[in-house]
């Protein structure tokens, strides 16, 4: 689940604690340049809406539709933008040509429940599903797999599946790691650091309390051995082959699905012949590191080798995802 999804998740905690009623939408289908993802939320307690379902083109005018819907006759419903949305006589189209199903939700105090323990699953960053029915519009929350996110639809039901969600362990405090971590927050991915070096403890600012996330002082193996599974990406950060290499050797060895470390191609090459004199690894292990690490778009500065490295873990995750389905 993405960090914006979250965000309108939590954002409705107050909306219920309030006792109002909203609208919730869910992207069920999308075809062509479509700009958001199956899944993605949003919602409307007609005043504040929440989260995007076209990335801003057309919000306004499906507000206007959500002002004007009749609930009694049609909740839930599914309405798809580009097909039926109209205004004035005038059909109104995603820009980009795509497009977009939704299936629309009016949720009153009967459903709160419910939503607050989506809301549970979704920050313990667990994989799990919503079924709703669409006859009585009654929803449950069902454990999943570590499945790639779906929707499965049937005569009666629409289940929508939201897969863990994908984590980042970063080794080795650094400019780098710091911008890092802040695009990783932002992309809605999980996010842990790790170092052993305490006497770099003061150059890390980006600790929890300024919204960012606490170091994990300790070995990187033993942090890899303890964090990395098939939905983690193990980047190395540190520029310091004891923090570096101890923890590349553990992630050879996980099932993190991607590994990357950072460094010119001189010391990328000084690393891989020192992991394989030292550490033994064999070339089919030194395959797994992807190094010099991150897109090649002509970084220069940290920020932009974080960004570098963040579309490189985006792209890998998009073509696992694209093999899954």
């Amino acid at each position: 689940m993405q960090l914006t999804d979250l965000n309108v998740l939590s954002g409705i905690q107050q909306w219920m604690h309030d006792k109002e009623p909203f609208w919730l939408c869910t992207i069920i289908g999308t075809y062509g340049s479509a700009p958001r993802p199956c899944g993605s939320l949003f919602a409307w307690n007609g005043k504040q809406r929440l989260g995007s379902i076209s990335g801003g083109c057309l919000e306004d005018a499906f507000i206007t539709h959500l002002d004007n819907s009749n609930v009694e006759q049609h909740f839930p419903y599914e309405f798809c933008y580009s097909k039926e949305l109209v205004q004035d006589g005038t059909q109104v189209e995603l820009p980009c040509g795509g497009v977009i199903r939704l299936l629309v939700e009016k949720i009153t105090p009967g459903l709160y429940q419910h939503l607050q323990h989506v809301y549970q699953q979704a920050v313990s960053h667990n994989a799990f599903s919503r079924r709703i029915n669409l006859t009585s519009g009654e929803a449950e929350v069902l454990e999943a797999k570590k499945v790639s996110s779906s929707i499965i639809f049937n005569e009666e039901n629409i289940t929508i599946v939201y897969d863990q969600v994908w984590t980042i362990l970063i080794l080795g405090i650094s400019q780098v790691s710091e911008w890092v971590a802040k695009l990783g927050l932002m992309s809605g991915c999980d996010v842990k650091v790790c170092d052993m070096r305490k006497e770099l403890a003061d150059s890390w600012t980006f600790n929890a309390v300024a919204g960012g996330v606490d170091v994990t002082w300790c070995s990187p193996d033993l942090f890899v051995d303890k964090y990395a599974d098939s939905n983690s990406a193990v980047l190395a950060l540190a520029h310091d082959p004891r923090i570096d290499d101890l923890g590349l050797m553990a992630a050879v060895e996980s099932k993190a699905y991607y590994i990357g470390a950072m460094g010119s191609q001189k010391t990328t090459e000084k690393r891989f012949e020192r992991l394989q004199r030292i550490g033994e690894l064999t070339d089919a292990q030194i395959d797994k590191i992807y190094a010099p690490i991150g897109l090649q778009i002509g970084s220069k500065t940290p920020f932009e080798i974080a960004v570098s490295i963040i579309a490189g873990l985006i792209d890998k995750r998009h073509k696992l995802t694209a093999e899954l389905s």
